[in-house]
């Protein structure tokens, strides 16, 4: 299998997951090929959890039988929405031609650009009313009263912390987004899970916790989404009993935004400066409710 330009951020077509020879991902990973408005192929490394959800926006038209696409549309720089749209019988001839070059030759004649261009200009279409969305997805902080404490970290490594980004930061600030678990390291006690979080001010910290005591959260956390129907994130925040860990609601569009930094990070690209304001939101709400 060819290699691919990196995904860079711009309305895209999810064409199909690849495998490159010798390449090893973990389990909750995926390598996706797109096709971009111009009929460029390119590739991403990307949350399993992330292609699932996109997925899911096809459930109504496949239970309708209408033919469709999978979009990766950008509503604000660095925020890209997925969305399912309606396509002809014409534009999935084109849009299989698109993927079986794509495969075989890494690009796509220019016959069959015009095609990948007419698809995602239908999910421009619906730009405006994804901006409408976010905005108000942005505005919204809930007004529900804060959980309780899922657990008091009775035992918390500080030594084991290590800020990652920017170099010059001494010390990092409470509450702490957790965005994602890491591989252990060779200097990672068994008993440890190594997780990649988000600061008070905006910065990544990588942190060791108990295995025992985020596993139990993470339990908890999934049986609040299920129950409530919503995602949410877990907090690691200050109070007068020292260190707890609870969580925190958030919409689709701020989970989204937190993938990319994930992203972001694991491509060695991952700057502050670069922080959209969902990622921004999170923070902030973070900051309200746990300090």
């Amino acid at each position: 299998m060819m290699l691919f330009p990196r995904r860079y951020h711009n309305d895209l077509i999810y064409l199909t997951p690849i495998q490159i020879a010798n390449e090893r991902l973990p389990q909750d990973k995926v390598r996706m090929l797109y096709c971009d408005s111009k009929g460029n192929i390119l590739s991403a490394i990307i949350e399993n959890a992330a292609y699932e959800r996109a997925k899911e926006k096809t459930d109504e038209l496949r239970r309708a039988n209408k033919n469709y696409a999978i979009l990766d549309i950008e509503t604000t720089p660095g925020t890209l929405v997925p969305l399912a749209v309606t396509i002809s019988p014409e534009q999935v001839s084109a849009l299989n031609l698109v993927l079986e070059h794509a495969i075989k030759r890494g690009a796509i004649p220019d016959v069959l650009k015009r095609y990948s261009k007419e698809i995602i200009g239908i999910g421009g279409l619906q730009r405006e009313e994804l901006k409408r969305q976010h905005e108000q997805a942005r505005n919204h902080i809930s007004s529900g009263k804060i959980p309780e404490a899922l657990q008091k970290l009775t035992y918390f490594p500080g030594d084991y912390m290590q800020v990652v980004a920017p170099l010059y930061k001494a010390e990092y600030r409470y509450p702490l987004v957790i965005l994602k678990n890491l591989m252990p390291d060779k200097d990672t006690p068994q008993n440890i899970r190594r997780l990649l979080t988000i600061d008070g001010e905006g910065d990544l910290v990588i942190i060791g916790i108990q295995r025992e005591m985020i596993d139990n959260a993470e339990v908890i956390l999934e049986e609040y989404k299920r129950a409530n129907k919503s995602d949410g994130c877990i907090i690691i925040f200050q109070d007068q009993g020292g260190l707890s860990i609870s969580y925190m609601e958030i919409n689709e569009l701020q989970r989204n935004a937190l993938e990319s930094v994930v992203q972001k990070f694991e491509e060695a690209r991952y700057s502050q400066d670069s922080m959209n304001s969902d990622v921004i939101t999170v923070v902030s709400r973070a900051k309200n409710y746990f300090q």
